[in-house]
């Protein structure tokens, strides 16, 4: 009897453990997703920056724009660089949705045999991959000049971000440190979150949208650093997910990585300043 109930309580144990809550893969693609955007987002804001700048009578200027000397067909080259942004979200967000659903979920919430939830963390990629598509969208009717409140693409990347921030709030490891990891990825979501909104509330604010670059770009690369702590390529490089050093470790290894994301803005900061010089703007459609 003693033996059975020992089995007994050996098997419940094993149902509770926490399941694997994501992948390399999954982890490497929203990586990459927020870092594509945030350089993009940096690109962009750099120049609006520097533009406000000029206008202000900081700088000399001449004002001849991307489109002076072109036709037709670069002035809409001028807007489809100009809503790069919106389309990137729009179809990467698409890709992501059914990938996660096709390979992952099977478009299942709960198992039919045994009625508990399923593969959740897909479901979350989902979700979150769900209110950026709605973001884009949004963001492509303030650039075709539909008649919507303003710095509405503003709030809308902020409330995608509070719920990628909410969602990950919640998130339940499997160790210390694939908690501590989302720990700080929370950080810097919510901060990006935080200096959307403000944006929307301060649309002429010069600071904010360098700010949510460099926050959108810290999430990028912060996934990476997620994927290959939690599923490394190479085995026999696996970090100790529960050593002391591991965790005292991964703050510290966050702070390099928003320093890293400062460094970069400057870099592109610096290189936008030199077309603005020469009189260069950021396309703003037709």
């Amino acid at each position: 009897m003693d033996h059975g109930h020992h089995d007994h309580s050996h098997g419940a144990d094993v149902i509770q453990a926490p399941p694997e809550s994501g992948t390399f893969g999954s982890h490497a693609v929203l990586g990459t997703f927020f870092f594509v955007f945030g350089l993009w987002y940096a690109v962009k804001n750099c120049f609006f920056t520097l533009e406000r700048l000029h206008a202000q009578g900081k700088q000399p200027a001449r004002h001849k724009t991307w489109r002076d000397h072109q036709g037709c067909a670069k002035r809409t080259l001028g807007f489809l660089l100009y809503s790069m942004d919106p389309m990137f979200k729009i179809i990467a967000c698409t890709i992501g949705i059914l990938s996660q659903m096709s390979l992952g979920a099977h478009w299942r919430l709960r198992d039919p045999v045994t009625g508990e939830f399923v593969e959740q963390s897909d479901w979350q990629f989902v979700t979150m991959y769900s209110f950026f598509f709605f973001s884009g969208l949004v963001d492509i009717l303030v650039r075709v000049k539909t008649p919507i409140p303003p710095n509405s693409d503003k709030f809308f990347i902020s409330l995608a971000l509070f719920i990628e921030s909410y969602l990950f709030f919640y998130h339940e490891g499997a160790s210390e440190a694939e908690d501590r990891l989302h720990q700080l990825l929370f950080i810097a979501i919510f901060g990006a979150a935080v200096a959307a909104m403000l944006w929307a509330c301060l649309p002429e604010s010069q600071l904010l949208p360098l700010l949510l670059s460099v926050l959108v770009l810290l999430q990028g690369t912060w996934f990476w650093q997620v994927a290959g702590v939690l599923y490394p390529l190479d085995p026999a490089r696996r970090w100790e997910l529960d050593s002391h050093g591991t965790l005292m470790f991964l703050p510290l290894a966050f702070c390099w990585h928003l320093l890293g994301n400062i460094g970069l803005l400057f870099v592109v900061y610096t290189i936008v300043h030199q077309f603005v010089k020469r009189g260069y703007r950021f396309p703003r459609g037709l």
